[in-house]
């Protein structure tokens, strides 16, 4: 029997030493612990960019030592519009420090730009793709917003190719360093073909601010709105129309989603509130006999199960034979609507191709569907009647709810869906 004073491996005696067993954990420093209502606060200005439509939708400016992040597909104007940002928030104040950093163009593409936009030439600018080169410099020079265009051109270590996992560190190293330093940081990332942030989407949860640009259905438009938002709404937007030199905001979207409208069967315009702000568009549906076993049902700018939901009322209440027809939506000029309130302009739309009978042109469908077919009340509905009035509309089919309205505006009470069938009696 081997005693236990000789070492199994090497043979040798009086080789083992005792060592006792670690009770506490490594990292067992004492944390202050306190009520909620105790933490001190403190009152941090936000930082303003001077375009008032880029303060509101992040919810009165820039909160210091956070992180925005800017997505789209490659060539959709991200680069664009954040050297325009910058621009405006070096414009804005003399003590605001901004660093443009790009991984991507070399400086002569960056100045390129920046002399065809007439904008940015007093941005500090810095080309790189190594992270700790990039938060060295940072450090040193100090500047009150950093724009990285864009995070997947970033690599946590010289020669390491980009992936999900560098990309993944190189966000939570930003995001720490943000937050240690009270410097605020715009990032640019790129989406797939399927709309996903590549990675995919191993980014969003860590950042305060998620914006995403896309192109409306003009080429010429560009539509950003937010997804996420730590310190405002997320239902803003902002319509951009791209211009030679840059993007300019389109003050009343109204005006464009409605350009080129013209009475035909299928078409109703819609008024909606998204995050303060109140628009007309149109939403049209097309129905086409189908050839399929199963109808097909394409929906653009809608909520899908909204539409669904629409489309089950109407053929149970409204005893519309669908069943046989390939249903298409679309919502004119690229907005995505997703309020209940667009139910009964959906429904109209429908309706009107199904009968194959215009509606009136100087009409506005506004209202929620319930399940029993009834027209119910929606919110903020006296602003968009103003709003519809504003633009030159005579008539409102509207829920049958108290407001209190003294515009031009000829309002129509429904209360069950089968209203909308009279219409045209």
């Amino acid at each position: 029997m081997q005693k236990i004073g000789v070492c199994p491996y090497c043979g040798n005696w009086n080789t083992f030493i005792e060592e006792k067993e670690e009770t506490q954990h490594k990292f067992s420093r004492e944390k202050e612990v306190s009520k909620i209502s105790l933490i001190q606060t403190q009152n941090l200005s936000r930082i303003t960019s001077g375009i008032k439509e880029i303060d509101e939708i992040l919810g009165g400016g820039v909160v210091p030592a956070s992180v925005i992040l800017i997505a789209g597909a490659p060539g959709i104007g991200k680069s664009t519009l954040l050297l325009q940002i910058a621009d405006a928030f070096q414009k804005n104040s003399e003590d605001y420090k901004v660093l443009y950093v790009s991984g991507e163009e070399s400086p002569f593409q960056i100045k390129l730009r920046s002399q065809r936009l007439k904008k940015g030439a007093d941005i500090l600018f810095m080309a790189t793709q190594n992270l700790e080169e990039l938060l060295y410099n940072i450090e040193k020079i100090k500047p009150t917003i950093v724009i990285i265009d864009s995070i997947q051109s970033i690599t946590p270590q010289a020669g390491l190719v980009a992936s999900t996992s560098s990309l993944k560190e190189v966000a939570f190293k930003i995001l720490s360093f943000a937050k240690e330093k009270g410097i605020t940081f715009f990032i640019s990332g790129h989406i797939t073909k399927e709309g996903q942030i590549q990675g995919p989407k191993i980014i969003e949860h860590m950042v305060d601010v998620v914006f995403y640009l896309e192109e409306s259905s003009e080429r010429y438009l560009r539509i950003l709105y937010s997804t996420k938002n730590r310190y405002g709404n997320t239902l803003n937007f902002i319509l951009f129309q791209m211009t030679s030199e840059g993007l300019r905001v389109v003050d009343e979207p109204s005006l464009i989603f409605l350009e080129g409208r013209k009475s035909a069967p299928g078409s109703a315009i819609y008024c909606a509130w998204q995050g303060g702000k109140t628009f007309l568009t149109e939403i049209q549906c097309l129905l086409s006999p189908s050839v399929f076993q199963y109808p097909r049902r394409q929906f653009t700018g809608l909520d899908l199960n909204r539409a669904y939901l629409v489309l089950a009322i109407l053929m149970r209440y409204a005893e519309l034979k669908l069943s046989n027809f390939d249903v298409f939506l679309n919502v004119i000029g690229g907005t995505k609507i997703t309020e209940p309130a667009c139910d009964v302009a959906i429904a109209s739309s429908i309706i009107s191709a199904f009968e194959k009978k215009s509606l009136p042109q100087d009409a506005v469908f506004i209202g929620e569907l319930g399940l029993g077919g009834e027209i119910r009340p929606v919110m903020r509905l006296e602003e968009r009647l103003r709003k519809a009035s504003t633009l030159g509309f005579k008539k409102a089919f509207i829920p049958k709810q108290k407001i209190h309205f003294s515009g031009k505006l000829n309002v129509f009470d429904m209360e069950n869906i089968l209203d909308l069938k009279k219409i045209w009696r």
